[in-house]
């Protein structure tokens, strides 16, 4: 967890990804590949000199075009295809050695379409329900044809790659965005202001049944926009006391507007819902040198959170709430509700020598409650409460025999509570005359997740870099309660596995630095496996009334992941070079499910991994 640095407060950590700043100098860099399925890919950026000694500014493309690696049987043609085109500008300006501040815009275009696998069963979903027609003879009680149900069991998983969507499902995706940055030296302290903006308007067209024929599917438009502030300050007190304490504000808004078509039903449901969002939050964090090798740290962060909700659930054509309906009334259409917390972390480190440091840490994450914006039901809305996890953990990172050895190891903990959880089940009486499933999300439960992570690098030569890393997690719920039977009375689920928590996972892999002829020729290669995880927690099908499984059909199997990359490389000046590259992507032609959603006992659908892909690629600079 983090929440004492900057950003938001986080539960599972924060990856820090900053855009190159502008040089000042001019300069070119940039790439053109293909690969396999109609694969293009584009990058650009170019560096003017400084203006008047004080302006530097940066423009940056970037193009991928792909005509999918899916096939539709329906429409005759490929599937999944994707395009996105994106573009900004970063002005920098110079200040005097005291204040710099930086803007940038960028812009993105998605286009594109979304592609599902039928994973729906006989005897499971009813979109594959069979009926008698006398004579020992049974038919399609929906009319799908045999060959899109029990496709994984009859065809494998070849299969999921062939999907049979009777109709174009588009998407469109653009996003505009600013963010400034000012940087001001204050003596012994550094003062950062950061601004973000960002507008995003949505169309998605899906056909979740990724059956031919008519019976469920959305067309969801939806309008987003952020707007965050974050000034903070940080430097040196004292030689060994480094202090940083800060401020952050956000403010979000969205409004869904989701056509539903029930085409098993004959029926077409409109909702239109929205949450607006704001977040305060005050933070610090301080570091202390005791004497030439130990160093403690400690931070904490209070946040608090309020969020305010509004949908229809569809009863509505106009959008307003309904009164007096299937005897609802109007403030089952609305909610607010705010919350705050106070998390913190505590640190040590030691170095034992040179590039050798062992550590310890405590840290408390909080990811606040909230409503669902796709609530099919006032049950359904929330709002569901904040989940808090505690995180423990200790390690060594190491270098070794002149540093061409390196070896980071991790032990964790990690502990949850209120653990957020969503479930896609039946919708209950009298809302399922309207929809007859939704997703709804409780605090269901407490986990913990107990791990262990090693990283391994060894450069036995200046030319060759070997890397390897493993990971074990055992990852449980202590407490896991739901309603099963109707009694109104919590029944331990407890056993059920948590998503996305694979036991084993590792990697193997080298980097080859060599120089021949005009040029420098590299390979890299890598071998990645994890293990068999869940992805979903859903109704029990057939549905019995607030049980919840981990439908096997969830269950990703093993992947064996190798790629590999040949590069040559000609230095052209001293600047200045031209690469080419040739990689292939999952060598060994693993596939399989991405992720799976069994809805209610409706239908089920998968998400696919990509296939093996070759391909290569020119890049340049000067």
């Amino acid at each position: 967890p983090q929440g004492t640095l900057f950003g938001r407060n986080t539960i599972g950590g924060v990856i820090n990804v900053r855009r190159s700043r502008p040089t000042g100098e001019f300069g070119v860099k940039g790439s053109i590949g293909y690969a396999e399925f109609g694969t293009w890919r584009g990058r650009l950026v170019v560096n003017t000199p400084k203006i008047a000694n004080i302006l530097s500014l940066k423009g940056f493309f970037n193009y991928d075009d792909t005509k999918g690696y899916l096939y539709n049987a329906t429409l005759k043609r490929d599937a999944g295809k994707y395009r996105t085109v994106s573009g900004g500008v970063t002005a920098k300006l110079d200040l005097g050695d005291a204040i710099s501040a930086q803007i940038t815009y960028d812009h993105s275009d998605e286009k594109g379409e979304t592609a599902t696998a039928s994973v729906s069963e006989t005897g499971k979903d009813l979109i594959c329900l069979r009926v008698p027609v006398g004579g020992g003879n049974f038919v399609r009680a929906f009319g799908i044809p045999d060959a899109q149900c029990d496709r994984r069991a009859n065809f494998g998983t070849d299969g999921l790659y062939t999907v049979f969507h009777g109709f174009d499902t588009p998407v469109r995706n653009k996003t505009d965005a600013l963010t400034g940055e000012i940087n001001v030296n204050l003596g012994g302290f550094d003062l950062v202001s950061i601004t973000g903006w960002r507008k995003n308007k949505e169309s998605v067209r899906q056909d979740f049944d990724s059956a031919s024929i008519n019976f469920f599917d959305t067309l969801r438009v939806q309008s987003y926009k952020q707007f965050s502030q974050e000034v903070r300050v940080v430097g040196n007190v004292t030689d060994a006391i480094n202090l940083l304490v800060g401020g952050y504000y956000f403010d979000s808004s969205y409004t869904l507007e989701q056509s539903t078509n029930l085409g098993f039903i004959g029926r077409s449901l409109f909702q239109l819902s929205g949450v607006d969002a704001k977040s305060y939050a005050g933070f610090a964090d301080v570091k202390v040198k005791l004497g030439d090798r130990l160093t403690i740290g400690g931070g904490g962060r209070y946040t608090r959170d309020k969020k305010s909700f509004f949908s229809n659930f569809g009863f509505s054509p106009n959008g307003a709430c309904p009164v007096g309906f299937l005897g609802i009334t109007a403030a089952n259409c609305v909610g607010d509700q705010s919350w705050s917390k106070f998390t913190w972390r505590a640190s040590a480190d030691y170095e034992l020598g040179d590039r050798q440091l062992v550590y310890a840490s405590y840290s408390k994450g909080f990811r606040s409650g909230g409503f669902n914006g796709r609530a099919a039901s006032p049950a359904s809305k929330g709002p569901y409460d904040p989940e808090t996890v505690n995180a423990y953990e200790i390690g060594l990172k190491a270098d070794w025999i002149d540093r061409t050895l390196r070896t980071n190891i991790a032990l964790f903990h990690t502990d949850y509570s209120n653990k957020q959880e969503e479930t896609v089940e039946a919708t209950p009486a009298p809302f399922n005359v309207l929809n007859p499933q939704q997703t709804v999300v409780r605090n269901a439960a407490a986990a913990r997740i107990n791990g262990i992570e090693l990283e391994v690098t060894a450069q036995p030569t200046p030319a060759l870099t070997f890397n390897a890393s493993a990971t074990y997690l055992d990852a449980k719920y202590k407490r896991f309660f739901r309603d099963v039977n109707g009694d109104l009375i919590g029944d331990d689920v407890s056993t059920l596995q948590l998503r996305r928590a694979p036991k084993y996972s590792f990697s193997v892999g080298f980097d080859y630095t060599q120089d021949i002829g005009q040029g420098t020729l590299d390979l890299t290669t890598i071998f990645r496996f994890t293990d068999k995880y869940t992805t979903c927690i859903v109704a029990e099908t057939p549905v019995v009334l607030g049980a919840v499984t981990n439908d096997r059909r969830c269950e990703s199997d093993p992947r064996e992941i190798l790629d590999a990359t040949l590069s040559y490389t000609i230095k052209t000046g001293d600047k200045s070079q031209v690469k080419v590259s040739v990689f292939g992507r999952n060598l060994l032609n693993d596939k399989g499910i991405g992720s799976t959603l069994p809805v209610a006992g409706l239908f089920s659908f998968s998400g696919v991994r990509p296939p093996r892909q070759f391909g290569g690629e020119i890049s340049f600079r000067f």
